[in-house]
């Protein structure tokens, strides 16, 4: 009967060492999932700590990158907020002071500058868009109807149909090839063309296109240039005005102005 008792006991204590290792893992398996749980809410109630946007570029740091980069040769006029964070700044050239300034894009931190033709997803000309929105250029609809103003002094050939605006400069070889192009459309009436006279091929180009704008019928002068355009030596064939009226100089000053913005 001992013996009995002794087997029985032992068996009895085997299965209750097995019952409380169930039980063991169980609330071992229910405190992980309370400290799990209790952890992910932590987490999830912590404020995740925001990353600041930087600060906007002043002009005195663009200006700083830009004058080393260009080894002082370059200075920003002005500056305003790009895409993508970049900061577009309008330069200009000590090398080149009559050329019209052009944009540049500088990174966030003002360590790097951007130079060339920047493209929108949708394949657009930002460089494009920025220079229009700063005033460095028109959009073509403002340039046209700037170009058609009677202060232009525009020289308008032809009798009907639309009419095609165009800038010419006496000793512009392309010019003169256009010229050559549109007179036996304007001549059948097909179109018109209006001629906006600008000088900024040669040094000659300035007092040809005074010439023609002095003249008593600047469509014949300007018919007369181009009919004795010389090909090889690209000039035109008026007799240059070495003397031309202060209205007559501002008036082409204005419309090279106008032709760098269109």
């Amino acid at each position: 009967m001992r013996r009995a008792d002794s087997v029985v006991s032992f068996a009895d204590e085997i299965a209750m060492i097995a019952m409380y290792q169930r039980a063991l893992r169980t609330l071992l398996s229910l405190l992980l999932c309370v400290a799990g749980s209790f952890a992910l809410t932590a987490a999830q109630a912590a404020p995740v700590a925001a990353t600041a946007p930087p600060a906007p570029l002043s002009l005195a740091k663009v200006q700083a990158l830009i004058s080393s980069a260009s080894r002082g040769r370059a200075t920003a006029q002005s500056i305003f907020a790009g895409p993508g964070g970049l900061t577009g700044a309008v330069v200009s050239y000590k090398d080149a002071p009559n050329a019209p300034p052009s944009v540049i894009w500088v990174n966030d931190d003002a360590s790097a500058l951007l130079v060339g033709k920047l493209i929108g997803p949708k394949g657009e000309d930002l460089d494009k868009q920025a220079a229009q929105k700063v005033g460095l250029l028109l959009a073509p609809d403002k340039a046209l109807a700037a170009a058609a103003l009677p202060a232009t002094n525009a020289i308008m050939v032809g009798s009907k149909g639309p009419v095609l605006t165009v800038f010419i400069d006496p000793n512009c070889i392309f010019c003169h090839m256009l010229y050559q192009q549109l007179e036996p459309l304007v001549a059948k009436g097909a179109l018109r063309a209006r001629y906006v006279l600008v000088a900024v091929v040669k040094r000659s180009s300035f007092a040809k296109a005074a010439a023609i704008l002095s003249a008593k019928n600047p469509a014949a002068a300007l018919q007369q240039d181009q009919a004795a355009f010389d090909p090889k030596t690209e000039e035109g064939g008026i007799k240059p005005d070495s003397a031309p009226s202060k209205a007559v100089t501002d008036r082409i000053g204005a419309n090279n102005a106008l032709m760098s913005k269109a």
